[in-house]
């Protein structure tokens, strides 16, 4: 294996073979400035590896590729994997395999290709056989592609859900894809849209603080994040009565996480196990004596931000028992009080790759100056949740508000417009509402579930996916102003929501308007997105907590046990996968 690690380094390779290596064949960690590494006659064959079994490189490196064959690779993701520039002239991609995705080429959030006069046959496995996270393919021609498994003739663009096809033209619908092995980590079933949502425009005068999720807006999108005084934004001015309690400078915008953190301390990450030590040694402890109260009642506040959909708390004392609170391990203290829940579509994270199409952040509140512990619920497609519908129903009647408001006919017109249908879970409390200039929708009727269900407990989601174990991981806030004040514990089995609940949060989301000015508070992008891209995490210390650590409460009580037996995972943990770091993986290579 050649590990490029040192930013001074300038490589230059011709005619190397490098042949059945067991993990990445060639990794490149840096390039120097304005320089490029280059591969040229050289032979990739049989080599093994997760993320890119011949080649890696990490974002800020470039790399040239040359008259070069990559033959019978095999990995997760990419006989080539990489998050920096990549182009690739003369060359041939043939017989690869991915368990994944992208068996000949996989780009990275921040990976920019250029393919010319390339060659790829018979690349196999799971997923397209080159596949990209955003629009950053050019096309220098005189490709060729045959016999690939895959959606595309060309390159398939994931978030946009787009081909861009090796004739050159614009990026089209995909074609109807042929049958793929089963993944070894299934992805999320697919989910259908009823219309897509459009973008809202830049206010004529966006107020201070403003931010979108659009990558192409220079002066408010992700990439310019960093610009925004942080004293301007929500997130600041939400938690600055706790600052004294944080563990980094509030006041500081640390957006840029290549200036700030070396680009291994922010959020969102893909999760996989990097750091084979938790710390943790016993379950995540809901208080059970909460009396949990209605979401439209006097203790939670339902809100629809213009990033996610949120239920606040106040700040209360510590033996409160009206707002939901937990023990969390590690010397957190007991029974630390939730400063907000909040839903965002699609899911920030992934796992091991994999994305999910929601996921549910909880804030707890810690006054000894670790911060803030936050507790993530991932979310697939499957069966109707109806705790989730509970929520649902709260912000639909936010949502509601500012609709009548904003509507002439108000009430009368829309009670008019219900007609009553049963769902495919068979809940007979879901209503097809056909909205004045708006697509047909699933809503419920709000007259009928004003109150929405009683009380609710967001910890009942951890119950949902019958696990107790989770990544863990210190990050930031996923909005401006970025700031390191975040623990995360991310549980490694997802829950369940139905196709018609994925909707409706999109519809209330994407769709809401403020009550005091009609104008649309969403800040989404052209994806349906109000996610933040995931960040550089090749450094970032993830540990993950396994049965090995700690079983449920429920099952020490049972067994007298307190951690299980090393090889029996399967049978105490709901997803025994990614047990130990991955070859390549650790946090301190």
């Amino acid at each position: 294996q050649i590990k490029i690690l040192s930013a001074s380094a300038d490589v230059s390779i011709h005619g190397f073979t490098f042949k059945e290596a067991t993990k990445t064949s060639v990794v490149v960690t840096a390039s120097a400035d304005n320089n490029e590494h280059s591969f040229c006659h050289s032979t990739f064959d049989s080599n093994d590896g997760v993320r890119g079994s011949a080649i890696r490189s990490y974002k800020g490196t470039e790399l040239f590729i040359s008259k070069s064959s990559f033959v019978r690779n095999k990995a997760n993701f990419g006989a080539v994997y990489t998050e920096g520039k990549f182009e690739v002239v003369k060359s041939v991609f043939k017989n690869n395999f991915s368990k994944e995705d992208g068996s000949a080429l996989y780009l990275g959030d921040s990976g920019k290709v250029t393919i010319g006069g390339t060659t790829f046959k018979d690349n196999k496995g799971a997923g397209n056989f080159i596949s990209l996270e955003f629009d950053a393919f050019s096309n220098d021609g005189g490709n060729t592609a045959s016999g690939n498994t895959g959606r595309c003739g060309g390159a398939y663009i994931r978030q946009g859900n787009e081909c861009v096809n090796f004739s050159g033209g614009a990026p089209g619908p995909i074609p109807k894809p042929a049958p793929e092995p089963t993944p070894a980590f299934p992805p999320s079933p697919p989910t259908t849209s009823k219309g897509k949502y459009p973008v809202h425009p830049v206010p004529r005068n966006p107020p201070p603080g403003y931010f979108n999720y659009d990558m192409n807006d220079m002066n408010y999108g992700p990439n310019a994040w960093h610009k925004i005084p942080a004293t301007q934004t929500d997130a600041y001015k939400y938690w600055k009565d706790l600052e004294e309690y944080m563990p980094a400078d509030m006041t500081e915008n640390t957006c840029d996480s290549k200036k700030s953190f070396n680009e291994n301390r922010a959020s969102p990450v893909n999760l996989r196990n990097t750091d084979d030590n938790c710390k943790e040694y016993h379950q995540l402890r809901p208080n059970r004596r909460t009396d949990h109260a209605p979401l439209l009642g006097r203790v939670a506040t339902v809100e629809i931000k213009s990033h996610s959909l949120r239920i606040s708390y106040p700040r209360v004392g510590k033996e409160d028992l009206t707002v939901p609170s937990a023990d969390i391990p590690q010397g957190w203290g007991k029974f630390l009080h939730v400063a907000y829940c909040e839903f965002k579509v699609p899911a920030s994270h992934t796992m091991q790759g994999k994305k999910f199409v929601a996921e549910m952040n909880c804030y707890i509140i810690q006054k000894a100056g670790r911060g803030l512990g936050v507790f993530t619920i991932l979310f697939e497609i499957g069966s109707f949740n109806k705790l989730l519908d509970q929520a649902i129903c709260a912000f639909q009647t936010v949502w509601q508000t500012g609709k009548n408001a904003c509507s002439r006919g108000g009430w009368r017109d829309l009670e008019e417009e219900v007609d009553v249908v049963d769902n495919d879970d068979g809940d007979n409390d879901f209503r097809a509402r056909k909205f004045e200039n708006t697509n047909t929708s699933m809503f419920r009727d709000l007259q009928e579930n004003s109150k929405c269900g009683g009380g609710w407990n967001p910890f009942e989601f951890m119950y949902q996916t019958k696990s107790w174990h989770f990544y863990g991981y210190r990050g930031t806030l996923m909005e401006p102003p970025c700031s390191q004040i975040v623990e995360h514990r991310v549980f490694d089995t997802p829950a369940e929501m139905s196709i018609g609940q994925l909707e409706d949060m999109k519809k209330i989301l994407f769709t809401h308007q403020d009550p005091r000015t009609c104008q649309y508070t969403s800040v989404h992008n052209k994806f349906e997105s109000v996610a933040r891209p995931l960040q550089p995490s090749q450094r970032s210390r993830i540990h993950r907590c396994t049965c090995r650590d700690f079983i449920s409460d429920a099952e020490r009580n049972k067994s007298g046990m307190r951690t299980c037996p090393r090889g029996q995972e399967a049978r105490w943990m709901a997803n025994p996968t990614d047990l130990v770091p991955a070859p390549g993986e650790q946090w301190d290579l």
